[in-house]
């Protein structure tokens, strides 16, 4: 991939974090296991977010304003736009809410340089242009990636549930596809999603590679779905009724399965060579895990595809065990922070890539 204009600008970081609402609030008294560390990491990494210091975000979610296979850009072209919401999941978490800027201006140049290249690439007016809601898939993210800027806006070191950005970082908000509305389309869109999502990918890294504006990626997403799952669990933390054929109580075969090859894909611990340095592996992504993530049902695989394409054949030096060793010059990105965890019938992981600025 070509660097960016400036050594300090075009993509700066990739923050992949989880959507579960029941990260949020670390003092709620009947939180499952696993929980309040998930918590911990996701505002470690809040606080690298606050360092890098970006000018634009870009989030990438897989539950909001979805269009059927294809890409759903927010209000591009519109300026003096803003989203806001809460994060309210079983009547629960509705004090915690996410307002921003979007960016209209530098939204419609990506939505025009992704629309010349890629097919199935929309955009959204909302409400005349005026403001875009909100829901969990793009608030409990915001809400991470925002949260110490925030309190450094604020003056304030305390813990807030209502995050408000309205100068800089601006955001750009993009839903991504979803499969179809009958089998027959699904499953015939499967075969193409990998491919179209890693181009994808491609183009926003090449775009993000042109700009003066120093840009993190946000991926918003969670992993299998059908984990085992007590009915012990307060009910908030249990699948829909609705939904127990899709999760049942007693889980899948795949789901462990499946969050393993993810596990290693993101951190690069499927290497047995001792050399530290890796690459994301399209083909333990694409292949292996997708060839199960119809049973595995995870909605963090779209983003895990468009984060392959973006970066791509980029050289990764895993960190998280010992951040105090020496920074390989030959890396391109720094794996900070990583964690994976399943709480309930589904794995949630949170990890942080930093671009290293001593190339």
């Amino acid at each position: 991939m070509a660097k960016s204009l400036s050594p300090n600008s075009g993509l700066i970081g990739i923050a992949y974090l989880p959507h579960g609402t029941l990260l949020l609030d670390p003092n709620r008294e009947d939180l499952p296991d696993g929980v309040k560390s998930l918590h911990s990491s996701c505002m470690k990494i809040s606080e690298k977010i606050a360092e890098l210091d970006p000018d634009l975000i870009i989030l990438l979610t897989p539950h909001g304003i979805n269009l059927h296979q294809a890409i759903n850009i927010y209000q591009p072209g519109v300026l003096m736009s803003a989203a806001s919401g809460n994060a309210e999941w079983n009547n629960q978490w509705n004090d915690y809410s996410v307002d921003v800027s979007l960016d209209g201006e530098i939204c419609q140049d990506l939505y025009l340089y992704l629309k010349q290249r890629l097919p199935r690439v929309e955009g959204m007016l909302a409400f005349a242009g005026l403001s875009v809601p909100l829901r969990w898939g793009e608030v409990v993210p915001l809400y991470f990636a925002l949260h110490k800027l925030a309190l450094n806006t604020e003056g304030n070191n305390s813990i807030v549930k209502h995050i408000s950005i309205q100068s800089r970082p601006k955001v750009i908000i993009i839903a991504q596809p979803m499969k179809g509305t009958t089998n027959e389309a699904q499953e015939t869109y499967i075969k193409e999603q990998r491919s179209f999502l890693v181009e994808f990918g491609r183009l926003i890294r090449s775009w993000c590679n042109k700009s003066s504006q120093r840009i993190l990626l946000v991926i918003s997403g969670d992993q299998a779905h059908t984990h085992a799952w007590s009915t012990q669990l307060p009910t908030i933390y249990q699948p829909h009724p609705s939904c127990f054929s899709k999760f049942p109580k007693s889980g899948t075969e795949y789901s462990k399965l499946f969050d393993e090859f993810i596990h290693n894909w993101i951190t690069g611990k499927y290497r047995k060579s001792k050399n530290e340095l890796f690459s994301l592996d399209e083909e333990l992504l694409l292949n292996q895990a997708g060839n199960i993530e119809k049973f595995a049902l995870s909605c963090g695989y779209v983003g895990s595809l468009t984060m392959q394409g973006v970066m791509e054949n980029d050289l990764i030096q895993n960190r998280i065990d010992d951040s105090s060793k020496p920074i390989d010059p030959s890396s391109y990105w720094l794996l900070t922070n990583f964690i994976s965890s399943c709480p309930t019938y589904y794995r949630m992981m949170a990890a942080l890539y930093i671009r290293n600025f001593e190339q």
